[in-house]
């Protein structure tokens, strides 16, 4: 119900042919395991209500990004944009 609500962000995400262009002729290769990155990115105090949701044992909400909300792969990619804007010669996939 809430995705359905929601007004879309419209930030691009690179294309997989893209990042490739970038990293050809790279010589070293660095990954860093993003698995639980959406939980780094913390929920506007003023939204938490919006992503109650009722379990078994009572109501519960959302404090960061869980995976799944519409705006969720935008919002993490621009973090990480913010994050490696000083990094932008070195760290080529996500720009």
């Amino acid at each position: 119900a809430l995705n359905k609500i929601t007004i879309k962000n419209r930030f691009s995400i690179p294309r997989i042919d893209d990042i490739s262009d970038r990293l050809r002729g790279a010589i070293f290769f660095s990954r860093i395991d993003l698995k639980s990155g959406y939980h780094q990115v913390r929920i506007r105090p003023e939204d938490v209500h919006r992503t109650a949701f009722m379990a078994s044992f009572g109501l519960y909400e959302f404090l960061v990004m869980p995976f799944g909300f519409t705006n969720a792969p935008a919002t993490f990619n621009r973090m990480m944009e913010r994050i490696f804007r000083a990094c932008r010669a070195f760290v080529g996939s996500f720009f």
